[in-house]
């Protein structure tokens, strides 16, 4: 079985297609190989296990705008 997060040669068309760049097609398998290499820690970061943190929300007692 492959792994979940291997990235297809379809998928890599898709991410340079929406980038809007231009590889050759003999040289896809390495940029392959580079682009999952790089997404590999991101990929095995466990982000659950990090503290959500909400933008605080301001209330201002005085009234804005026209009276």
């Amino acid at each position: 079985m492959s792994d979940p997060h291997e990235l297809t040669l379809e998928e890599l068309r898709e991410r340079i297609r929406a980038a809007g760049v231009t590889i050759a097609e003999h040289r896809l398998a390495m940029v392959r190989t580079l682009l999952s290499n790089a997404l590999a820690p991101v990929r095995a970061l466990d982000s659950r296990a990090f503290k959500t943190v909400e933008p605080a929300v301001r209330f201002t007692a005085r009234r804005e705008g026209p009276p």
